[in-house]
């Protein structure tokens, strides 16, 4: 009685982007290959090196804090440890999209860890030293922090120097 049957859950197909990750086997990276996560703030396309993302939550509760920034919308407990919690759709001048979920990235670790407001899910990009292009006009703000620009097809995504953008927010 060791026969195996296939058990069917009802559960709709994988999308081919899944897929393909459930049957690739170890990836080979140039050393060359500039690896980010990236993520979106409404249709701000943004870039981090995965040390500096630590950690990706759904939205907690946030608390409040009087006479803040507006772009600090407060604190949350993530793990007992206090984290203030940014939203930088302001400073880029755009919107949150209304059909992303809301997610907290924390950008950092310990004490120097902060949340910021991201929409959806990120996900690993890989790009080449040819793909870096100078950026396009930014806000006079998020302009000081980048890092660099990278074009991948008509888009432009941002990496940031996220200690420096989120010092420009509280001071």
């Amino acid at each position: 009685m060791n026969a195996t049957f296939p058990l069917s859950l009802g559960l709709p197909p994988l999308s081919a982007e899944l897929a393909a990750l459930t049957t690739a086997g170890p990836m080979e990276e140039n050393p060359n290959d500039i690896v980010r996560q990236a993520f979106r703030i409404g249709h701000m396309r943004l870039l981090a090196p995965f040390a500096t993302a630590s950690e990706l939550v759904e939205m907690p509760n946030v608390y409040p804090l009087p006479r803040m920034p507006a772009n600090l919308l407060g604190l949350v407990n993530l793990h007992g440890r206090i984290v203030p919690l940014f939203d930088l759709a302001p400073l880029f001048e755009t919107q949150h999209l209304p059909r992303e979920k809301r997610m907290l990235l924390v950008i950092g670790h310990g004490e120097a860890a902060a949340g910021i407001v991201i929409d959806g899910l990120p996900r690993r990009m890989v790009f080449q030293p040819e793909n870096e292009i100078l950026p396009p006009g930014l806000t006079a703000a998020a302009a000081t922090a980048v890092v660099a620009t990278y074009a991948n097809g008509q888009d432009a995504w941002f990496e940031f120097n996220y200690a420096q953008l989120l010092d420009q927010l509280v001071s």
